[in-house]
């Protein structure tokens, strides 16, 4: 089971000094780790704009991973990934939490912020789940300036908080060239099927039920499965085993992955559970299949 990183933050209020603002659920934190586990399995149906003011946690999306490092300013695209945790020290970071319909419309008022011809799709479908943006001081004070709204937690409080947070996005989006950030918001707001079905594969090899993705995609779970038909051309619940199944094939020809890391990166809740569901695919045991492939042995 993975959690769901949005709903864990807004349930744990006690412990994260946060402000809601904006009209999709937006939210500002300043976020003190809770998950003791070290390594963890999370979602969010909203992405992050992080800034790492203590410690260090390292994210692992399929096929890539980033280890953050204080000072440091990560765009976290909504979806799945896992977390693994150090502790050396506490890990502390400043984050807007936001979504997509958020950015759209902060687009739709200042049109000029985007180019409307779109960069090559190949550099979009490749860009990585996780990634680490140019700091500047500009930047970080904008983060600590929100983080001083949260000590007044009232109306005002709240418009300036979503004014600041404007404020950053514009500051993101002045640099064109070679900015990923400016690549990924691009393809989100000028080509909606190709950022859903990116969103789609990107987040394939993880334990998403049809309904949870839907609340990814930012539809119903009926808008979903009509709109994932259209693009994808079979049912999404089918789609998303068979990627499972595609994913622990390609994990299981590398020797140096073991039965419980491939159980863990796929989402399952054990190694046995896996195997389960990896023999009701095959009618093979992991185990047979590894020993089954003539460069492995």
């Amino acid at each position: 089971m993975m959690i769901n990183i949005y709903d864990h933050i807004c349930a744990t209020t006690s412990y994260n000094d946060q402000l809601m603002f904006g009209k999709t659920g937006e939210i500002f934190i300043d976020y003190h780790c809770s998950i003791t586990e070290q390594k963890t399995r999370v979602w969010s149906h909203k992405n992050f704009l992080m800034y790492v003011v203590e410690g260090s946690t390292r994210y692992e999306v399929p096929d890539a991973y980033h280890e953050s490092s204080e000072q440091e300013l990560l765009f976290i695209r909504k979806g799945g990934f896992a977390l693994h945790k150090k502790f050396e020290k506490p890990y502390h970071a400043l984050m807007f939490v936001f979504d997509d319909a958020f950015i759209k419309g902060l687009v739709a008022e200042y049109p000029t912020l985007l180019e409307k011809k779109v960069k090559e799709k190949g550099d979009f479908l490749k860009q990585p789940g996780v990634m680490e943006l140019q700091s500047t001081p500009l930047i970080r004070s904008i983060f600590l300036a929100a983080n001083e709204y949260l000590k007044l937690p009232a109306n005002e409080s709240k418009i300036s908080i979503e004014l600041k947070f404007k404020e950053l996005l514009v500051n993101l989006l002045r640099e064109k060239v070679s900015n990923p950030f400016h690549l990924y918001l691009s393809w989100l707001c000028n080509d909606e099927a190709v950022s859903f079905v990116k969103l789609m594969r990107d987040n394939s090899s993880f334990n998403f039920t049809t309904k949870e993705l839907a609340r990814t995609a930012g539809m119903s779970e009926p808008t979903f499965k009509r709109v994932f038909q259209k693009h994808i051309g079979v049912p999404p619940g089918k789609w998303l085993q068979e990627q499972r199944m595609a994913r622990a094939l390609l994990l299981l020809s590398n020797p140096k992955n073991t039965i419980s890391e491939i159980a863990f990166q796929l989402g399952y809740s054990d190694a046995a559970a896996f195997s389960k569901a990896f023999r009701k695919a095959t009618r093979l045991n992991p185990s047979d299949y590894y020993k089954q492939q003539p460069d492995l042995k």
